[in-house]
Order: structure tokens, then C-alpha cells, then sequence
């Protein structure tokens, strides 16, 4: 952090505003509190903000007043002749506590104290949990298929669609089927093509993976297939990442080299490629039987 005493002076006047209501007062005799300007009434407000100052002084009670000055002998002791202020008063319902002080209460946290952490949690910008990473990187993951899953989950890979709106080139149709516009939704797996090697992969795996968009598949995915000691979950990522890696594989020879593979070709290459990958792994229990004869 910068050394320059203006710079921090700077940077706690800022964070004055953002934390305004955040710290409420618990009334006790009073007398540290303002009465017009902290927050110490029913649901963190203060009368300041309901209320012009003119009304508030005609009250009798200056702009520095303290609630202290509204109890006598501990028991309120409100001004009412100000009609303005009746629906006020009657919403505190709460009683001063003479033998006590005042003590400031931090609604960020459900303990009442004040932490770095609650603070943070109010600041950031929250965004959905997305867990995709248990899908990226796990035991044994093979990086460039996990680097392109992952472009993948961020749509960020090249696709016809993609390229076409940057003026690159002129057609949109996936070049893996020929039928529809290509985006990453309908390559991972809406495309024939690669549903015919999805369904294969999955079939022979007895792998359990639902019918879904392509987003909802990954976080149905992240959600279900997380265990990092189950054979199974380990199986299902490595046939995710292996079958998008090799479509998209096989879509950039067929742009580039011209080179063609059916999807039953494209199928059997997952499976050699998860092959490899386990008989370099070792694992404590059984593998199953549906899993060995992939």
C-alpha cells in the first residue's frame, strides 16, 4: 500500500460511504450517540434521512444531540409536540439500558463484530459458483485437453460462427456436419457428428452423462463428477476433455489438411487415448469392468 498520507486519508473517506448503515448502535445510556445522525434506530436507519433538520430542530434538541437527551431516569422521554416525528418514536420499542454504554454492532456479520472477511464478502462482486475447474484439472488430466476443454467452457475457441463475425470468413456452417451454423453449443454436442461419438464414448463407457446444453452439461458435470479417488469420476472427466479435444482436433484437419474420419474412427481414438492414460496411472481399488473393456 502507498505511503502517501493523503492517498490513505483518501481511500478511508471513500470507504466512509460504503459502509454507512453497516455499523448500527445498540442503545445503552446514550451518551456517545447522536441522536440525528448514527444509526441506532429499528432496522439501521436514522433521522436524518427521514427527516429535514428543520423538523429535527424544532424539536428543541441542537444538531449535535445525543439519545441521551431523550432519557430521563432511564426511561425515554420523547419530544412530542413535532407530529412529524410520532411514527418515529413509536418505532422504538426498544429500551435504554442507563447502567450499560453504547457499543456499535457490525450487520456484515452474524456475530455483531467487524472482520476484514465480512467486509470483503460486501465489496466484491458475487458471480454464480462455477466449479468447471473439477472438470480441468485433476489427477492425471492431460494439459492440452484440459487447455482446450477449457476454452471451450469460456466459448472462446474459433468456431465458424466466431469467425464469421469477425469478418474472417464468409461461412458459418459446421464443418463437421454441413447442415447447421456451427457454434460451440451445437459442436460439444448438438452436431450429428460429434453426438454420434458422444453417445458411442459414453455408451461403451457406461458412462452416465445427461442430454443438456453444452453449458449445463459442464456444470451438471462439475457437480457430479468431482470425487478425486473415484475410478469413475476420473473416467468421465478424462472421456469429457479426450472428446472435445479430439472433435476439435478433427475439425481443424478437416479445414487445414482436408482430412476426413468418420465418427466411429473418431470414437475409437478417445477411447485409445483414455487407454494410454490409465495404464500409467495407478489406482487403490478396482477398476470396473465396463471401464477395462473400453
Amino acid at each position: 500500500m502507498p505511503s502517501n498520507p493523503s492517498w490513505t486519508w483518501r481511500k478511508l473517506l471513500q470507504s466512509r460511504d460504503w459502509c454507512r448503515g453497516w455499523f448500527t448502535v445498540n442503545i445503552g445510556n446514550g451518551s456517545s450517540t447522536f441522536l440525528w445522525y448514527d444509526y441506532w434506530l429499528p432496522e439501521g436507519k436514522r433521522f436524518i434521512d427521514m427527516h429535514t433538520l428543520r423538523t429535527l430542530t424544532a424539536t428543541g434538541l441542537p444538531w449535535n444531540a445525543r439519545v441521551s437527551s431523550i432519557i430521563n431516569e432511564g426511561h425515554w422521554n420523547f419530544p412530542m409536540h413535532i407530529t412529524g416525528l410520532h411514527a418515529s418514536w413509536q418505532s422504538i420499542v426498544f429500551h435504554p439500558k442507563p447502567q450499560l454504554e453504547d457499543h456499535c454492532v457490525w450487520k456484515g456479520n452474524s456475530t455483531g463484530n467487524f472482520s476484514i472477511r465480512s467486509a470483503w464478502d460486501l465489496l466484491r462482486d458475487k458471480r454464480p459458483l462455477n466449479n468447471i475447474h473439477l472438470l480441468l484439472w485433476f489427477k492425471g488430466h492431460i494439459p492440452r485437453q484440459s487447455f482446450i476443454l477449457w476454452l471451450a467452457g469460456l466459448g472462446r475457441l474459433r468456431t465458424m460462427d466466431r469467425l464469421h463475425s469477425a469478418e474472417i470468413i464468409r461461412n458459418r456452417t459446421c464443418i463437421l456436419c454441413g447442415l447447421h451454423t456451427e457454434t460451440h453449443a451445437h459442436l460439444f454436442f448438438e452436431c450429428p457428428t460429434s453426438k454420434t461419438v458422444w453417445r458411442t464414448v459414453n455408451a461403451r463407457a457406461n458412462i452416465y452423462w445427461p442430454c443438456c446444453t453444452w453449458p449445463n452439461i459442464l456444470q451438471w458435470g462439475s457437480a457430479n463428477y468431482y470425487r478425486k479417488d473415484d475410478i469413475t469420476h476420473l473416467i468421465a472427466r478424462f472421456l469429457l476433455s479426450a472428446t472435445v479435444y479430439l472433435l476439435w482436433f478433427e475439425h481443424n484437419k478437416r479445414i487445414f489438411n482436408n482430412q476426413y474420419l468418420t465418427a466411429t474412427n473418431i470414437a475409437e481414438e478417445v477411447f485409445q487415448q483414455v487407454r494410454t492414460q490409465l495404464t500409467t496411472m495407478q489406482f487403490s481399488g478396482a477398476i470396473p469392468t465396463a471401464i477395462c473393456n473400453i
